[in-house]
């Protein structure tokens, strides 16, 4: 009976103190949630600056505590924040990045509120949260979130209209819901008049089919007031709802420059079909990329593999095959002659005779293009290397006649300048067949031969000849020498204006020295000549 008593008035006092401390518990429960609603009745404005806390803490902040750490309460208040609008994150990320504003709506419960940003000066972000009024439409907004707003609403509008990019937005059904600047001077200067809305479609002609998103096309406009029509790059890019926004770019440079690019490569390709030389272009990663109908002749490579655009290696294997190109010793020598043409058309340096097994001459020729690229041309010689040939031996031959005649023969230029001069010349004047090789100057020859003979006014008049200073025609001379011997010389006019000097040894022993000189070419001092050669003869036949 004592242990039921007992039993029965511990029971009486644990449920006293169970439904005490549940009491307790709900009015602490309520009193924080009465805490946070009142906390939120009221406009907070926080500023950080590098995510620390400058602005003081009230004692009834829903958001934050008073004696939180100032260092931490950037993040705390973006984490209580961000449970309120799920749009919190990406817009802080852009007003920490780019400094873009923002105001949001948010809930606490069923309460809303607004939740702004801004970049104040000296790089300090303000976070503010508003109490929601939505009373007749108006709601509390703090007023620099706001003046940060419009001012950036403004600078977005001016930039849209300093561009000469038209843009505007149309709407699900089509129509044009907004314009910038650029895009209502078009619609004036197409009308004639000021615009008014609605406004017209101006490339709805052009765009009867609908642009994929993303992506753009060339458009013109014909305007009264000008000769050539405007060109545009017009671009769409969607927007939530339906709409899009719409960009018309000027182009008209461009297509310009594209027009005159156009023609510039037809007028080059009308001179390359032409050209007698075979020029074949290779880009940067040695792939041919352009070719004429030279190089397809001269190289018998094919129009079907040029036009397939084979790279370098390829094209010199077909020259190979074909037998356009002379044949390499062995495949190593092959692979050092490809990389020695492509570095020498690289800088400019690869210039070289290929002889062919048929027996053709083709001068190949690399030289560097902008862009990394290369061009060869290929040239076909051999008419001109035969010809050059056939004029080296004939020039051979010519000498070899001029070194059978035992008369000394040299021959200058108008200026002065010795060009030419046979073996006789080397015995007569004792000189070196080397020296002649610099081609010395009429000057110096004279000189030299001055002081191997007595002295002579002959040696001005022989300058004179030379450089057309006196009459040109054929005239002989005589000369002495220090030892006695007797040499008659001959100046005649060549064709160019040059000047061919006969040096000739008289022969004591013939009756007439001079007998196979040209009469026609005598002078005083040879007439004297044969007059003392024909009073010697009379002297001794009397004898």
């Amino acid at each position: 009976m004592a242990i039921t008593l007992i039993t029965a008035c511990l029971a009486v006092v644990l449920t006293t103190h169970l439904l005490v401390q549940r009491g307790n518990a709900a009015r602490i429960s309520a009193g924080r949630a009465d805490a946070v609603a009142r906390g939120s009745d009221v406009q907070r404005v926080y500023r950080f600056r590098e995510s620390y806390l400058l602005s003081d803490i009230d004692t009834d902040d829903a958001f934050l505590d008073p004696d939180i750490d100032r260092s931490l309460a950037f993040k705390r208040l973006v984490a209580a924040l961000s449970q309120l609008s799920t749009d919190l994150m990406p817009r802080l990320d852009r007003l920490l990045d780019r400094g873009e504003a923002f105001l949001l709506d948010g809930r606490i419960g069923t309460d809303q509120i607004l939740i702004g940003g801004r970049l104040d000066a000296d790089d300090v972000v303000v976070l503010s949260v508003n109490p929601s009024g939505g009373s007749a439409g108006r709601q509390p907004v703090d007023a620099a979130t706001l003046d940060a707003l419009q001012s950036e609403l403004a600078d977005l509008r001016l930039a849209l209209d300093c561009g000469g990019i038209a843009i505007w937005r149309e709407g699900e059904s089509g129509r044009v819901t907004w314009a910038n600047a650029a895009y209502l001077d078009l619609v004036e200067e197409l009308r004639g008049d000021a615009p008014s809305w609605p406004l017209p479609r101006i490339f709805a002609t052009q765009l009867k089919s609908a642009l994929a998103d993303g992506t753009s096309c060339r458009c013109l406009i014909e305007m009264p007031s000008r000769e050539e029509p405007i060109w545009f790059e017009v671009g769409r890019d969607p927007l939530p709802g339906g709409s899009a926004v719409f960009t018309a770019q000027p182009i008209d440079q461009l297509v310009r420059a594209e027009t005159h690019l156009r023609e510039f490569v037809q007028t080059t390709t009308k001179t390359f079909a032409a050209l007698p030389v075979g020029l074949a272009v290779f880009d940067r990663k040695r792939q041919l990329v352009t070719f004429n109908p030279a190089l397809v002749q001269l190289t018998n490579a094919g129009v079907d593999f040029l036009s397939s655009r084979p790279d370098l290696r390829a094209f010199l294997d077909r020259l190979r095959d074909r037998q356009r190109m002379p044949e390499p010793r062995d495949y190593r020598s092959w692979r050092d002659d490809i990389a020695m043409l492509e570095e020498g058309a690289e800088s400019g340096t690869y210039q070289q005779l290929w002889e062919l097994p048929d027996g053709k001459s083709f001068r190949v020729m690399g030289r560097p293009h902008p862009d990394g690229a290369i061009a060869f041309m290929f040239e076909d010689i051999s008419a001109e290397l035969s010809l050059t040939r056939q004029f080296r031996a004939d020039l051979e031959m010519f000498q070899a006649v001029l070194d059978a005649v035992s008369s000394a023969i040299v021959v200058f230029s108008a200026d002065g300048v010795m060009i030419g001069a046979n073996e006789g010349y080397t015995r007569l004047w004792g000189v070196d067949p080397l020296d002649l090789s610099t081609m010395p100057r009429l000057s110096e020859a004279t000189r030299m031969w001055a002081t191997q003979c007595k002295p002579s006014g002959i040696w001005s008049e022989i300058g004179q000849f030379v450089s057309n200073e006196a009459e040109r025609a054929a005239c002989v001379e005589e000369i002495e020498t220090k030892d006695g011997a007797r040499i008659a010389v001959r100046m005649a006019p060549a064709r160019g204006r040059a000047t061919v000097i006969q040096f000739s040894a008289l022969d004591v022993s013939l009756a007439d020295p001079l007998v196979d000189i040209d009469a026609r070419a005598a002078t005083p001092l040879l007439d004297a000549a044969r007059a003392a050669a024909d009073k010697g003869t009379k002297t001794a036949a009397s004898a």
